[in-house]
């Protein structure tokens, strides 16, 4: 039985304290047997074989505010962000601190530095979906706790690679390699197209040969797919012969 940690986010005081989910390989590939939310107010029977294995993700109180990216002081300045019809000020400062993207756009002599807004709406759908954006780079998440979840790591992933935030990309690299929610072939897709170290490391040397070289043969026509380098299904190739 392995047992791995992970840790995500909450939104209120009361509720659950961690979520558990028990997993096994089957055929190469990692099936979820059981998926449990734990919290305070009672008690749960979990049942798992020998051959299971079990990850845990403690689930840590996220506050949730209309905007995580206020103006940081005095010295700060608003840029807004229209979102369709809709607009909100965040702090200008902030988005050039985290990102590369948001820095250079509002350094240089640009229609947006002119106007001091940007018009984000074919990126994000709804206000709502921006805001949860910022939710995770403000201020608290850098310094906190925060971290993707199975629902929120692909779209988080895209946005880290497209605004070049280097550190909320790094967390969702550290999500993907226990996130057994989303099949392993699709985060073998990923590994390239978005540079996941952590993921490839997962691959070439954390993944037992056992298993690798199943999944291998049940995903033999997946791995000639354009998101994998000769190079890297190479390597894939020489670990399972080597071992």
């Amino acid at each position: 039985m392995g047992v791995v940690q992970d840790s995500t986010s909450r939104g209120d005081e009361s509720g659950p304290l961690a979520q558990v989910v028990a997993w096994k390989w089957y055929n190469g590939s990692q099936q979820i047997e059981q998926t449990l939310i734990l919290d305070m107010s009672a008690s749960v029977d979990f049942e798992c074989t020998i051959d299971s294995s079990i990850l845990i993700r403690i689930l840590k109180k996220r506050e949730v505010v209309e905007n995580p990216c206020p103006l940081l002081d005095s010295t700060d300045y608003g840029f807004t962000v229209q979102i369709a019809e809709h607009y909100v000020t965040v702090s200008a400062h902030w988005l050039m601190c985290v990102s590369p993207f948001f820095h250079a756009m509002l350094n240089r002599d640009m229609q947006e530095k002119k106007l001091g807004s940007v018009n984000l709406s074919e990126t994000f759908g709804t206000m709502e979906q921006f805001v949860h954006f910022m939710d995770y780079i403000s201020p608290n998440a850098v310094h906190g706790p925060y971290r993707p979840n199975p629902k929120t790591v692909i779209d988080l992933l895209v946005l880290a690679d497209q605004y070049q935030i280097e550190w909320l990309k790094n967390r969702c690299d550290e999500h993907l390699v226990n996130c057994v929610e989303m099949p392993l072939v699709e985060r073998l897709f990923l590994v390239e197209s978005f540079d996941l170290n952590k993921l490839k490391e997962y691959f070439l040397h954390s993944l037992d040969v056992v298993n690798l070289r199943k999944f291998g043969k049940a995903n033999r026509a997946q791995l000639s797919s354009p998101f994998i380098s000769k190079e890297f299904a190479l390597d894939l190739f020489k670990r399972v012969c080597d071992e």
